[in-house]
């Protein structure tokens, strides 16, 4: 593992004028589970590693009035064991508990995860359903982007020079919400994922579904919301033919690539299986919340 440099700054002033000093030649450094073994194995190769590890501040998460905020430094295994996630915003927690490894979840960060921009991110579609917003700082000040929207690209996210994640924010929800995501993996959490599904149905007093989410993860460049099977969910009773009916549109509305963990046809056949759960699961916890 060589580079030149390596800074802890300890505000997020002196961070974003060192990204901005060294641009494309700089690495952020969070819980270091995927950037250390890329830097050791020469996969990647920077002239300099700056450490968020000396704001403390980064690393906290708390609820408020207008919502759940987490900080981009909260470690994965913190998120996971936590009882502040609640209700919809379970489906975060849950995302955090499927990556990886105990090990890797004790020092793995949201922001990490998230910024990594692997279209199989475990905590991205939970993220995406939970309507979650990140916060960026920049040379420019401060902006707000939803997850939805901050992919570009595998690897590629809408940061520009000088910009870093400071933190999460997860908005209230009302009564009559439910919330899943789902990983399938052949060994487990401790496998990248062949696909995952992430759902958020809230239903009115009759059962009703009146919104939905769907995101999918490791079926396309980006984590994938599909808005087109949401509307087919929204103004029904969910019932389980339905359900079935549904989770098939969401396989036919996706186009995977084959690689080592699965071929297209397998991917979009999980697709339907899992997607089909999610929105059943989603459903009685809608109701449970009415």
């Amino acid at each position: 593992m060589k580079f030149d440099w390596y800074y802890e700054p300890t505000t997020i002033e002196e961070c974003i004028q060192l990204l901005n000093e060294y641009g494309p030649d700089a690495k952020l450094l969070a819980g270091g589970t995927d950037l250390v073994v890329r830097l050791r194995s020469r996969a990647l190769k920077v002239k300099t590693v700056i450490s968020l590890n000396s704001m403390p501040e980064l690393g906290r998460f708390y609820k408020a009035e207008d919502g759940m905020h987490i900080g981009a430094m909260a470690r994965l295994g913190d998120i996971s064991k936590s009882d502040l996630f609640t209700s919809v915003w379970q489906v975060v927690k849950k995302g955090a508990g499927n990556v990886s490894s105990m090990q890797v979840r004790n020092v793995a960060t949201l922001g990490g995860n998230t910024c990594n921009a692997s279209p199989s991110a475990d905590t991205v579609p939970g993220l995406i359903v939970a309507d979650a917003v990140v916060t960026i700082a920049g040379p420019q000040g401060e902006r707000s982007v939803s997850v939805e929207k901050f992919f570009v690209g595998p690897g590629k996210t809408v940061l520009q020079r000088g910009e870093l994640v400071t933190s999460f924010k997860l908005p209230n929800f009302q009564s009559g919400n439910g919330a899943v995501y789902k990983k399938y993996a052949i060994r487990g959490d401790t496998d990248i994922a062949i696909i995952g599904v992430g759902g958020r149905i809230q239903l009115d007093a009759k059962g009703v579904v009146v919104e939905a989410r769907l995101a999918l993860g490791a079926v396309a460049a980006t984590p994938l919301r599909i808005t087109d099977i949401e509307k087919m969910l929204i103004g029904n009773v969910i019932n389980e033919e339905f359900a079935i009916e549904v989770a098939q549109a969401a396989a036919n509305a996706c186009n995977p690539i084959t690689d080592q963990r699965a071929t297209k046809e397998y991917r979009k056949e999980m697709v339907r299986v899992w997607t089909k759960h999610v929105i059943l699961e989603a459903n009685e916890l809608g109701k449970a919340g009415i």
